[in-house]
């Protein structure tokens, strides 16, 4: 690392959140992250989302950042998609009777719910939640009279939207009651985001970093602004938090940028020296049309 925090060498993998960290509040990309992204790539840099998202709403922001081929991680770890054939590659389901009994939990406390089925939204109420959901992911979402029989398939991920103060307390208690079935984090400050237990970010980048890119685990980078992210922030051999992000990320980085600064970053890294050691060496690149 240089005095700045700036790595020395190229990374050969960045992963970066979306919401957040990539995109702004009201949804548009940071200013420079597009021309950041088309640099890294150019350099030979493996760029990989790993998001909360669905794969339906991640892989168009994907394409918009010319990523259309490699993997893309969705929901927060729980599947790996190709973008290029659209093929699932690993997925990893909550099972159907811990989530009826997450479902329960929250009619209990008067929660809103989204499920996440087979990349598919379902609600039980068309409220401001869904609405909310629905504008800013761009997907659409089919109300149910019962998430419990819908869910009993085992859902993908399920997320209880509440307002922030209440995600604080609600996160905690989920985990709490349901620790060895289920995984509860925050993303956005109103986002409970609900997967099976052994489901997070960075478990499932280890997995795609060895045995789909097979990139060596000191040249990783990854970027991330949430609570969410902290295990992939230390995951990587250096996370890098976005400034405007939770505290719980800044404290889990190596490195911490105002959101504005990403794209330079990103051009930053693209224009580091490849260690030696891998310069006659070529980084395997991810088949598509799987």
């Amino acid at each position: 690392m240089d005095d700045d925090g700036l790595p020395r060498a190229r990374p050969a993998l960045v992963a970066c959140d979306m919401d957040g960290t990539l995109l702004e509040p009201d949804g548009a990309f940071a200013e420079g992250v597009p021309a950041g992204v088309a640099a890294l790539r150019a350099a030979g840099v493996q760029v990989v989302i790993c998001t909360g998202r669905m794969f339906c709403s991640a892989r168009p922001r994907a394409a918009e950042l010319g990523l259309r081929d490699g993997p893309i991680v969705c929901y927060g770890g729980a599947l790996v998609a190709d973008l290029a054939s659209g093929d699932w590659l690993r997925h990893e389901p909550i099972d159907g009777e811990a989530a009826a009994a997450l479902v329960r939990f929250a009619r209990e406390r008067g929660l809103h719910v989204n499920a996440y089925v087979d990349d598919a939204l379902f609600v039980e109420e068309e409220d401001r939640w869904t609405r909310w959901t629905v504008g800013y992911a761009q997907v659409e979402a089919t109300v149910v009279d019962d998430l419990v029989a819908v869910v009993d398939r085992g859902p993908t991920k399920l997320v209880i939207a509440v307002e922030p103060d209440v995600a604080a307390r609600v996160a905690p208690e989920v985990t709490q009651r349901f620790a060895s079935r289920l995984r509860a984090a925050t993303s956005l400050p109103h986002f409970v985001e609900i997967t099976a237990a052994a489901v997070n970010k960075a478990a499932t980048l280890e997995w795609v970093r060895s045995t789909l890119l097979g990139v060596a685990a000191d040249r990783t980078l990854a970027c991330g602004d949430g609570l969410n992210d902290v295990d992939m922030l230390k995951w990587a051999a250096v996370g890098v938090a976005v400034e405007e992000g939770a505290e719980g990320a800044r404290r889990a980085a190596r490195m911490v940028v105002p959101r504005a600064r990403l794209g330079a970053l990103f051009e930053e890294l693209a224009a580091a020296p490849v260690p030696p050691r891998e310069e006659d060496t070529s980084v395997r690149t991810f088949p598509t049309g799987r």
